[in-house]
């Protein structure tokens, strides 16, 4: 089964661009109450289309032959059909930069592309990452700071669980696996688990830590290491496969996920990525959480985060984090280990290594670690489609 529609294309999500915009409109709330009808019906049909794209050399493509670009949704429009899905994309990021709210983003969209990496026969995966499920029930109401945190988080994480339906229901139709690389929940809670435990033992899913996995109470809990020891059974027990360091092989591909949510490894698993490489020439895709460290995604995240904040990136070198200034604390917790580096530097010259997933960063990346090596990184919305050669 094809999952793409051939005569569409796709690119880089830049909202960038309206970024500007969007914050003064946000200003005349005033208007809100009318514009909210306005913006949920744009959005109903902008998803409506239930659209899936292909983002391959999308760069080139955006910046050449392919001027209906989509701001809203990282799609290049094609054909009169195309431009009337990019009027009601445009008219509903216009209206809810009114509203303050964007009311779609509970729901999957799905983008598509190919990896050539030598398997016995095609097969699909699909890689999500980051739906920060933001849950808590009666069980968990007597602590008042999960409360106060399940609170504070409930405007910035979708409460809409069709978007892990979503993934589901395409993972079957392509009779495909899920990768998952981290924050499937915000935080721990027994409802967020249980929600996870479901997901996870109802579908053929394959995951990576992410921070958010270990994450208690958010704020001020930083990469604490001390933490995440005292809650990574309970988490663990919501997963399928071991989400610190897992090996899965499928049709002559070998899939490794490893736990760098706190922009680091350790020692342990580098000696068992180190065995991986030594014990077949199998093609690897590897699945972090953290993305590793490259030219164009450290320019990218730098230009996203309009420099606020520090690239969230595993392996960024000392001399960038000190020209950039990044704080003592983000300093100290992406500052890489010796483990870390000498794993970077396998994943840069082991030929085995034939592409990389990721998240964290909640935008769509392809970034290119060396000349032969992309690296993937997805949307908290995005369900990306690799069909697998």
């Amino acid at each position: 089964m094809n999952p793409l529609p051939s005569e569409e294309e796709g690119c880089y999500p830049m909202k960038k661009a309206i970024k500007a915009i969007t914050s003064l409109l946000a200003l005349l709330r005033i208007v809100s109450l009318p514009a909210a009808p306005l913006a949920g019906t744009a959005l109903a049909a902008a998803y409506a289309s239930d659209v899936t794209v292909n983002r391959s050399d999308s760069l080139s493509r955006l910046f050449t032959d392919k001027p209906e670009y989509c701001l809203y949704c990282g799609e290049v429009h094609t054909g009169s059909g195309g431009r009337f899905k990019q009027f009601f994309h445009d008219a509903a990021y216009f209206f809810c930069g009114i509203v303050g709210r964007y009311p779609g983003e509970g729901r999957m969209y799905f983008t598509a592309d190919t990896l050539d990496v030598g398997a016995d026969e095609p097969f699909y995966f699909i890689h999500i990452g980051d739906t920060h499920v933001s849950y808590i029930d009666e069980r968990d109401c007597g602590d008042a700071r999960l409360v106060e945190t399940a609170g504070k988080r409930a405007d910035y994480c979708p409460k809409d669980l069709r978007m892990l339906d979503d993934v589901a229901l395409k993972a079957r139709e392509l009779d495909a696996f899920i990768v998952n690389t981290g924050d499937l929940i915000d935080f721990v809670s027994r409802k967020n688990l249980d929600i996870a435990r479901e997901f996870n033992t109802k579908n053929d899913v394959f995951t990576s830590a992410g921070n958010h996995e270990y994450h208690v109470y958010i704020w001020n809990d930083g990469d604490n290491y001390e933490r995440r020891d005292r809650v990574r059974d309970t988490v663990k027990a919501a997963y399928t496969n071991d989400i610190e360091f897992s090996v899965r092989i499928e049709h002559g591909v070998k899939f490794i996920a490893m736990d760098n949510a706190f922009h680091n490894i350790d020692a342990r698993q580098l000696e068992r990525f180190k065995e991986e490489l030594a014990k077949d020439d199998l093609p690897i895709i590897l699945a972090l959480h953290v993305p590793v460290y490259a030219p164009d995604i450290f320019a990218f995240q730098m230009e996203k985060l309009d420099y606020d904040h520090p690239a969230w990136l595993m392996g960024v070198p000392e001399e960038l984090m000190r020209e950039y200034r990044y704080s003592e604390t983000d300093y100290a917790e992406q500052k890489a280990n010796e483990s870390t580096k000498e794993f970077c530097d396998l994943i840069r010259t082991s030929p085995e290594i034939k592409a990389i997933v990721t998240g964290h960063d909640h935008a769509h990346f392809v970034s290119q670690v060396t000349p032969t090596l992309r690296q993937y990184m997805v949307d908290c919305t995005e369900g990306q489609i690799f069909e697998v050669r």
